[in-house]
């Protein structure tokens, strides 16, 4: 006999979860010795193994087509990911010296990903009257046999 199926929303916090823990880095085997443990059906009882296969190959191809997203929510994502380190960091390390500089480069990383540092602008100058700006390869080429002409005369 069927079981009762759970609620599309009831499935997406699970994937969430799910995802939450690939995220911390906890092996397969371990998500779905959790997921029996954890997820409850309707009727009562723990999800068997099957069912937790499923949810697990949910939260990676949702993962999957995330990870196909734009660079904006890569970006977002990387984001979550490293805050989730610094949390998960163990208190003890936090307070020493090297756990200090820990922190900082996580910081640092957040900060570069969240744009707060300016970005750095590499100019080519050919003349200091007339620097390049190469936008695209066809002015590039363009502008390469222009210089290289000019240097022949």
């Amino acid at each position: 006999m069927p079981g009762v199926r759970s609620s599309k929303l009831e499935t997406e916090k699970r994937v969430f979860t799910i995802q939450g823990w690939i995220i911390n880095g906890v092996p397969d085997y371990l998500i779905l010795k959790n997921i029996e443990q954890q997820f409850v059906n309707k009727d009562g009882e723990y999800i068997k193994r099957r069912q937790s296969k499923v949810l697990l190959q949910k939260a990676y191809k949702i993962w999957h087509e995330e990870q196909e997203a734009t660079v904006e929510q890569k970006r977002s994502l990387k984001i979550a990911e490293l805050k989730q380190d610094v949390r998960s960091m163990d208190a003890k390390f936090k307070n020493t010296p090297q756990g200090m500089a820990v922190l900082l480069n996580y910081k640092k990383e957040i900060n570069k990903l969240e744009a707060i540092y300016p970005v750095t602008k590499i100019m080519i100058q050919g003349d200091k009257e007339n620097p390049l700006v190469i936008t695209n390869s066809d002015e590039r080429e363009a502008r390469i046999a222009e210089l290289i002409a000019k240097a022949q005369k």
